[in-house]
């Protein structure tokens, strides 16, 4: 009989035992849950690059997205465009497509495409990526040179007179200063970025484009 009772009691007390003795009663069907997905971030309004000043074209795209389970994956897409680097790209995404991005966000224009430079010998007209510069002194020869760039020009001409430099402020060009080197003068354009040039001279009406 006694042992009987004592079977019957070991077998209640193991019932009545939790499955893992090192949770607390309350909170033994309740297990800590982990995961790869990170905090919650803010969201994608806009986001601004500045393309380097030596880029033409714009090849593709590449985003890098990390998925719901936590996974990254990187999606491509192809673009094989011509840019203007003074433009900067806009990554964006908003419930309104049709709102404009902050000014705080956006690159501010150019502020002109055109200008003029008149130093009574050497005449510069500027209109986009075109530049023409009037002399009626032979040309003796151009060279481009970096940091800062620009394009160097000479001139065969006598005279005595201080350095003379004057802005232009139409990319690509950005001043450009005339100085006296003793036998010759030199016209210096000064440029915005790195730049390929074509210098075309037609019995002393010089035109130089930049691409």
């Amino acid at each position: 009989m006694r042992k009987t009772l004592l079977v019957c009691a070991i077998l209640i007390n193991a019932a009545a035992a939790r499955e893992n003795p090192f949770f607390p009663a309350e909170k033994a069907l309740t297990l800590p849950v982990t995961s790869n997905i990170p905090d919650t971030l803010p969201p994608l309004t806009a986001l601004r690059y500045n393309l380097p000043n030596q880029a033409r074209t714009l090849k593709e795209v590449s985003f890098t997205v990390q998925n719901v389970d936590g996974t990254i994956e990187t999606h491509t897409l192809s673009v094989d465009k011509s840019i203007d680097w003074h433009t900067s790209l806009t990554v964006s995404q908003s419930a309104h497509p049709n709102r404009p991005v902050d000014a705080a966000e956006t690159c501010s224009a150019p502020s002109k495409s055109s200008s003029s430079a008149d130093f009574g010998f050497i005449r510069i007209d500027t209109k986009g990526k075109i530049l023409t510069l009037k002399s009626n002194d032979p040309m003796i020869r151009h060279f481009a040179l970096t940091e800062p760039n620009r394009i160097v020009i000479d001139f065969k001409r006598k005279d005595i007179f201080t350095t003379k430099e004057k802005n232009l402020n139409a990319p690509p060009y950005v001043s450009v200063n005339v100085s006296n080197q003793g036998k010759f003068i030199r016209a210096v354009l000064i440029l915005d970025g790195s730049y390929d040039y074509v210098l075309k001279n037609n019995g002393g009406l010089i035109s130089i484009s930049c691409k």
